[in-house]
């Protein structure tokens, strides 16, 4: 069955409610999650990225949820999860995806991740082949793009905005690409308003303006690389074609790495691929799910 794609010109998003808000404790942490779709349909996990949160993946979700059994997850210290007094070491997020598959008894799952949500992907797999199908890595890979890294210059990110609209403002400085409607949605996904009326983000303020050292140490570089190449399931990377984070010489090296590998760039999409272009996601995604048939 086809899934629909909406026009280019659509600003509309998803506003129905055919999701359940749920919690789970896990790790000694009350993590929020979105469920969609109906018990007995194949498992699908979607991660959002770093300072994110789970209401990026809506639109894909009510697409793919009469198919599969969506579980979008709000990680440990992000949107409505509890903040992690024990940190977040890369290890403790793939210890909370493991805990809630085991908690769920979910087998056979498809991966989703964008940014770092790829990088627990891959990171849990290798132990778990039998529990994985698919993966869908969302602009991430095992290793930075230093040309970037070395033109990068982006200012410090606010921690709080008198109104929501100063942080629409100041979001849509370094995202020329989606659409006014999705990115105030995004915003407001992501913040709260305190008693004084200011804005605030929803994630844990020590996850802003720290450098991820994933991509900074050498021996974290090598064990993505080491796990992405032990992957025996199929990989989709989906990057965006505005985004400088994943490099042509990475997506040739990982196709060069694993022969499960292949890839798709999204045109007009930046990093965040499922905000920027949430339909041309949705229509890039549904052969390697297996539904684009009839």
């Amino acid at each position: 069955m086809l899934l629909p794609l909406a026009p280019e010109n659509r600003r509309s998003v998803v506003t129905n409610s055919n999701f359940q808000k749920k919690f789970i404790s896990t790790n000694g942490l009350k993590l929020r999650y979105l469920d969609w779709g109906l018990e007995g349909k194949p498992p699908l996990i979607c991660l959002h990225g770093h300072t994110g949160q789970a209401h990026i993946w809506d639109e894909f979700a009510e697409a793919v949820s009469p198919y599969y059994h969506v579980y979008a997850l709000d990680q440990r210290g992000h949107g409505d999860s509890e903040w992690a007094p024990d940190g977040y070491e890369r290890d403790r997020f793939v210890e909370d995806l493991s805990s809630f598959i085991d908690a769920l008894n979910l087998q056979r799952i498809t991966l989703v991740g964008l940014s770092m949500g790829g990088w627990h992907s891959i990171l849990y797999t290798p132990d778990n082949q039998e529990r994985v199908d698919r993966i869908i890595l969302v602009d991430i890979g095992p290793e930075p793009n230093q040309s970037a890294i070395s033109r990068s210059n982006r200012p410090p990110t606010p921690l709080a905005f008198s109104t929501v609209q100063e942080a629409i403002i100041w979001a849509r400085q370094t995202n020329l690409w989606v659409t006014d409607v999705r990115l105030e949605k995004d915003i407001l996904d992501r913040m709260n308003q305190q008693t004084d009326g200011s804005w605030k983000w929803k994630a844990d303020p020590a996850l802003y303006n720290t450098p991820l050292t994933d991509m900074q140490r050498t021996e974290s570089v090598e064990r993505y690389w080491r796990s992405f190449r032990a992957i025996q399931n199929p990989i989709l990377e989906v990057r965006g074609k505005e985004s400088s984070t994943v490099s042509d010489l990475t997506i040739e090296r990982m196709a060069n790495s694993n022969p499960n590998f292949s890839y798709v760039d999204i045109e007009g999409a930046g990093h965040v691929v499922t905000v920027d272009k949430p339909y041309e996601f949705i229509n890039a995604t549904k052969g390697f799910l297996g539904l684009d048939g009839s």
